[in-house]
């Protein structure tokens, strides 16, 4: 895999990355703020787009969460998924991960 095709960003709260079929993915490890989770969204929307540029098809993202996290989301950040969905165009998949 060469890694120019890879859009790849690591910290210790979250790891968000883009694959060759221009699949958006987002992992969360650790708790994060509403604003940093609109902004990974925000950033990983653009990098697909800008990398999908003759696909007027939806945007892909997935979005990895441990079950215990995802309880203890704010009901503004689950209702911001649902929007991302709906609204902006996004193919969104949430997959809840046993720890």
């Amino acid at each position: 895999m060469n890694e120019r095709e890879v859009f790849v960003r690591k910290t210790n709260n979250y790891r968000i990355w883009v694959d060759e079929a221009g699949v958006g993915r987002i992992r969360i490890l650790r708790r994060i703020n509403f604003k940093v989770l609109a902004n990974l969204f925000e950033e990983l929307h653009g990098e697909i787009k800008k990398r999908m540029p003759g696909n007027p098809g939806k945007v892909h993202i997935i979005f990895y969460i441990s079950k215990s996290l995802y309880d203890e989301m704010s009901i503004n950040a689950k209702e911001f998924l649902g929007f991302c969905q709906s609204c902006m165009g996004i193919k969104f998949e949430l997959v809840l991960i046993k720890m």
